[in-house]
Order: structure tokens, then C-alpha cells, then sequence
């Protein structure tokens, strides 16, 4: 479409070429056929280009969708899918992408691996140029590579770790989270300068996104001069509560003294272990990442103060990004809930990274849109600015909300980058 455009716009340019040099007259007559001619010639090729545009989109551009509707992944898939919505209607009401719609079929993956993996094989066979996947690399390994031997764009909304893309031979696939190697570099970037240097890693042992966030924040946090003094470990069972009593390692934590605990973990064993951590006497403040995002686990420690965490954004109306406002805005319109975490701001990101690429590719072609992103630098999404480059699809470098839960009540601190991300 790009070429025929361009080749509407250049007859235009010729024929005006023709026609200045072919008039040498100065007299009004031949003033008034100039003008009439050019008119004719751009009326034509403009008409022109219109019919070979409509003609290119006839149908609509294909956004299939092998995500998690239900199973454990559903909590951080269907905010994003809903979000995800919300952008492609945005950009059909601005007129589509190269012209034509976007039309979304989402079909559940039910957090199932090989299910997800024959949706992605329907969804490309129907014609699908993005492929959305569960925001888990382990989930959602074999759909996305169904999408790479397809040749077709595959985009988890909010993986956090850097194995998405050509790590796990995935030319074609990216990630609009932000990974572990940035936000536990923050982490431990932040609570040094507030607190430090000693502090305790709690650490749940349960998935690989808290092993590595403990295992990066060590690794930051020592770099900084810092000392780890205890790192006890936890786990939770599949329904999302302690597997064990925490009593002794929260001991652990209690008598080495620490000036700050990084807690790796997720609700619900992970609110459990923040409670435990203030009925064992342990008054340090605490620092997390997105995993204790949101407020829904409160109950688990009602009034809780000194509890800081890293995020995507603010979802407690306190956000000094306006597009985040406005995205929740419409969210709640869609829903009719307030969000519970900020991982949703990825899904409208998702969308908007592809419009963006296949505007400046003007192609839906996989690998056009791939070496697109790859040029992204700072790009200006509403989760804020995004980087990709040949070797890395996941963010480490983007800024991340600094919240803090004071007297059971959340408020924004800052935005901020990591100076240093650990990649490994």
C-alpha cells in the first residue's frame, strides 16, 4: 500500500512537471489550462490511490489472541486483554493502521500450553499478522513458536523476562513488560539510598519471576556496596497460600537487623508473609516488586506502613502520567472495576508498539514489524518510554512506579529507571 501511494504521489509530480514545462505562455488562457490540468491530474491520481487503498482493505487486519481467560495466568491476562480492546477500538475510531481495521478474536487458552499452541495455529490460518500470548514465557513457549515458523509478529503484553525473544530463538517475538533485570535493579537502587546497606532477601522459591527478582536484587544491591544478612526462603502451594509456617524465617530475619527486607513474592503466600513479618515483631520497612502490586491482598495486613513497591504505574488515581488516567478511565467504562494491578497498561502497549511499526514499516509482513521494533528507542507508550533493540524484545531500561502503602493507604512516590540492570 506504501508503494502505491507513493506511486499516486509521484504521477501527480510528473504530470505537474510536464505541464510547468511545457508552458511557456504568460497568458491568462494558458494560466487558466495549467491550472485546470494539474487539478484534473490530481483529482485522478488522488482518486486513484483512494480505489487501491479501499481495495488493500477489504478485510480487516487480524489481532488473534491465545491468552489466558482462565487458569492461573488469567489475573495478569485479561487486564491486558481488556486494555488491548480498549487500544484497537482507539485506533479504529483514528482511521486503523495503513488504513485498514483492527479486529481482535481472542480465544482462551485456559493457561494451558498446548491449547494455546492449536489456537495460535487457527488464529494464523484465519489470518492473523499479531499474535497475543499469556504474559508467562513457560505458558506460552510453544504458541510462540507456532507465530515464529509462521512468520507472524507474537507479542506477550507483560513477560517479565528476557528469554522472550531471540534468547529462545524468537526473531520474532517481544514483550511490552518490564523484566526482572530492571525492576529489581530499582528495587534495590532505591531502598539503598533510603535505607541501606544491610538487608534480608524473603524470598519465594515458588516461580522463576521471585527467584530471579531475590536473585538480581542480591546482585545489584552488593554491586552498591550493600550487605545481605539473611535470605530465607518460602514457597506457596498452586492455590496461592504458605505451603509451611514462616515462623522460623522470620526470625531469621528479625535477629540479623536488617534496615530494609526485599520481599520476592506474589499474593496470596506473599501477603501472608508480609503479615508474618509484622506479627514476628519485624518492624523494617519492606521493598517488592509488581508481584505485590494493588490492594486486594490488604486484608492479609490490615494498616500495614512501610511497605514500598515497583511497578508499571499508580492505579490509585494519583498517576502523573495522563495517558495511564485515561487508559484506567476507559477500563472501568469497559468493565465497570477499577484496575486491581498496573500490569494492564501493557495491553493498550501492545497495540500501540504495533501500530506504531507497521506504520513506520508499512507492512504487517512478521519480520518488517520485527526490525521495526527493534529500532524503538524511548518510544513514548502508555507504559511509558520504550526501548528494543537486535538482541533484547523485553524493557529493562524503562522507568517504574516507586509506590508505597502507608497505613494501609497506597500513594505514588516517583518514577524511576534503573541505573544499572543485571542482565545475566
Amino acid at each position: 500500500m506504501k508503494n502505491r501511494k507513493t506511486a499516486g504521489i509521484l504521477a501527480v509530480a510528473a504530470s505537474l512537471s510536464l505541464v510547468l514545462a511545457g508552458c511557456a505562455s504568460t497568458s491568462d488562457t494558458a494560466d487558466e489550462a495549467t491550472t485546470e490540468a494539474v487539478a484534473e491530474e490530481t483529482a485522478v491520481a488522488e482518486e486513484t490511490t483512494e480505489e487501491e487503498v479501499a481495495a488493500e482493505c477489504t478485510e480487516p487486519i487480524i489481532v488473534g489472541s491465545a491468552m489466558a481467560q482462565t487458569g492461573f495466568m488469567s489475573p495478569f491476562d485479561v487486564p491486558a486483554l481488556d486494555t488491548a480492546r480498549i487500544a484497537i477500538d482507539k485506533t479504529n475510531a483514528a482511521g486503523g493502521v495503513l488504513g485498514c481495521q483492527l479486529e481482535l478474536i481472542a480465544v482462551d487458552s485456559e493457561t494451558n500450553p498446548d491449547k494455546a499452541a492449536q489456537i495460535a495455529t487457527d488464529l494464523i490460518s484465519q489470518g492473523a499478522q499479531l499474535l497475543l500470548v499469556t504474559c508467562d514465557y513457560d505458558v506460552n513457549a510453544k504458541a510462540s513458536q507456532v507465530a515464529q515458523d509462521a512468520g507472524v509478529l507474537v507479542i506477550a503484553p507483560c513477560v517479565g523476562d528476557t528469554i522472550m525473544g531471540p534468547d529462545a530463538g524468537l526473531t520474532l517475538g517481544f514483550s511490552l513488560g518490564s523484566a526482572v533485570p530492571g525492576e529489581a535493579a530499582i528495587m534495590a537502587e532505591w531502598a539503598f539510598a533510603e535505607f541501606g546497606p544491610k538487608a534480608s532477601l524473603f524470598k519465594d522459591m515458588s516461580i522463576k519471576y521471585t527467584q530471579n527478582q531475590c536473585k538480581v536484587f542480591e546482585e545489584r544491591w552488593t554491586q552498591l556496596g550493600g550487605e545481605i544478612v539473611s535470605a530465607p526462603e518460602f514457597s506457596q502451594t498452586p492455590e496461592g497460600s504458605l505451603a509451611a509456617p514462616v515462623t522460623a524465617q522470620v526470625k531469621e530475619i528479625k535477629d540479623s537487623s536488617p534496615d530494609v527486607v526485599a520481599l520476592c513474592s506474589y499474593p496470596g503466600g506473599g501477603a501472608e508473609a508480609a503479615a508474618a513479618l509484622r506479627a514476628g515483631g519485624v518492624e523494617t520497612p519492606v521493598v517488592s516488586g509488581f508481584g505485590m502490586d494493588g490492594a486486594f491482598w490488604l486484608g492479609a495486613v490490615p494498616d500495614l506502613s512501610d511497605f514500598y513497591f515497583v511497578t508499571y504505574a499508580s492505579v490509585f488515581g494519583d498517576d502523573p502520567n495522563p495517558k495511564v488516567g485515561e487508559l484506567l478511565a476507559s477500563y472501568k467504562d469497559l468493565t465497570g472495576s477499577d484496575a486491581a494491578t498496573s500490569g494492564l497498561v501493557t495491553g493498550a502497549s501492545t497495540i500501540e508498539a504495533f501500530v506504531l511499526a507497521a506504520e513506520q514499516a508499512g507492512s504487517t509482513n512478521g519480520a518488517d514489524l520485527a526490525a521495526a521494533l527493534e529500532t524503538f528507542n524511548g518510544v513514548d507508550l502508555t507504559a511509558g518510554p520504550t526501548s528494543f533493540s537486535p538482541e533484547l524484545h523485553v524493557n529493562v531500561t524503562r522507568p517504574m512506579a516507586v509506590m508505597q502503602i502507608q497505613d494501609g493507604q497506597h500513594s505514588f512516590i516517583e518514577y524511576r529507571a534503573a541505573e544499572q540492570p543485571i542482565l545475566n
